[in-house]
């Protein structure tokens, strides 16, 4: 018999931003959430890790669980009711209730999203936290913890592995972001809204894929273009990068004709909309692409045509934010929104022709003849 779950939360604030933090606790009056401030909002550097350690100090005796919410976190309506539910299925694991939609997690929450999975794992280097539910042990693990860096979610990330805890994230986010002034010093990262985030409960009857992911294609921030993440047990995130050339070469895919494909759809965008960089353009469409391509093979893998899956509703909204959130630290936030369906319509486009190329065969990763068009 499962023992029952005892959950506590806090939320984590700044002084300046109490009555956000106020506001968001009297929202969710059946969490009793305590407010936990940093306790140094004028010391050196970021304020998130040692104001985390109290918030999870927060965590109550008897509690099984520790929820802890950032104040810019937006909150699905039912959060309480959801969350127990997530721990229930997974009680011994961190559960992220968001991770923003260029992380790396967020293609580990499309592939899930379109495979009817609850959970994606955690793949960066880094623990999401605007959202955050632990057991109550590794809660009182990070209270005790001494911080070595500012960033909350690389200090949680540090304790989580040597706990042995593992990181899930919920599909769909159960928390969004506010589009506000960040606490944690990311807003010259762009809006990063969620990957997958629905207050909806969404039913369907697209079979369950239980298919286990491996390769991750994911866009690169910090270099503006495309690469894959594969399972490595031996690295210390249990991930590690592959080019992107390589990985494509191991898959039998024609190299030259996915970038002369890539140019030449992505040359109509450009010209419509001459604000959006040209190179940014056909990193999103090869990327989409990809993220088709690697569904089709895990559908393949266990005798699933697309067809059967390409109506799932968290899929789509998924697939709808991998242009935004691609573009999201190269324009304003204001212009972002403004061309976010444009975005849209063209890495659904590319999806689609990765995931039902007319070359591909038997479920296999779409070859040169599905490039040619």
């Amino acid at each position: 018999m499962t023992s029952p779950i005892g959950l506590s939360a806090a939320i984590m604030t700044h002084p300046a931003r109490r009555a956000r933090a106020l506001a968001l606790r009297d929202s969710i009056p059946e969490l009793s959430l305590q407010v936990v401030e940093d306790p140094d909002p004028y010391g050196p550097g970021s304020c998130s890790a040692r104001t985390a350690v109290l918030a999870w100090g927060a965590v109550a005796p008897e509690a099984t669980h520790h929820l802890v919410l950032q104040d810019d976190a937006v909150p699905v309506a039912d959060l309480r009711e959801r969350v127990l539910r997530r721990v229930g299925e997974r009680p011994a694991a961190a559960i992220s209730l968001y991770t923003e939609w260029a992380s790396a997690t967020s293609s580990a929450v499309h592939l899930a999203a379109w495979l009817g999975q609850s959970f994606a794992e955690v793949c960066d280097p880094y623990t999401p936290c605007i959202g955050l539910v632990l057991p109550a042990e590794a809660a009182r693990e990070l209270a005790r913890a001494r911080p070595e860096v500012p960033q909350d979610d690389v200090m949680i990330a540090g304790v989580l592995r040597r706990l042995g805890v593992p990181e899930y994230v919920t599909v769909p986010n159960l928390v969004q972001h506010a589009t506000e002034v960040s606490l944690t010093g990311n807003t010259p990262m762009g809006l990063r809204l969620a990957a997958c985030y629905s207050s909806a409960a969404h039913s369907d009857t697209a079979p369950v894929v239980d298919a286990r992911v491996d390769l991750l294609p994911c866009f690169s921030r910090s270099y503006g273009r495309p690469y894959y993440l594969e399972r490595d047990p031996g690295s210390v995130s249990g991930w590690s990068q592959r080019g992107l050339l390589e990985t494509l070469r191991r898959r039998d895919v024609d190299v030259p004709a996915l970038q002369r494909t890539a140019a030449r759809r992505s040359a109509d965008l450009h010209r419509a909309h001459p604000d959006l960089r040209p190179d940014i353009v056909i990193s999103l469409w090869i990327t989409a692409w990809l993220a088709g391509a690697e569904l089709r093979r895990l559908l393949g893998d266990h005798a699933v045509a697309p067809v059967e899956v390409l109506d799932r509703r968290l899929g789509q909204i998924a697939l709808a934010n991998i242009g935004p959130g691609i573009f999201d630290q190269y324009m304003l936030p204001e212009r972002l929104l403004e061309l976010s369906p444009v975005l849209e319509t063209f890495a659904r486009t590319a999806f689609t022709e990765g995931v039902t190329p007319s070359g591909a065969r038997d479920g296999r990763f779409p070859d040169h003849r599905s490039l040619s068009g």
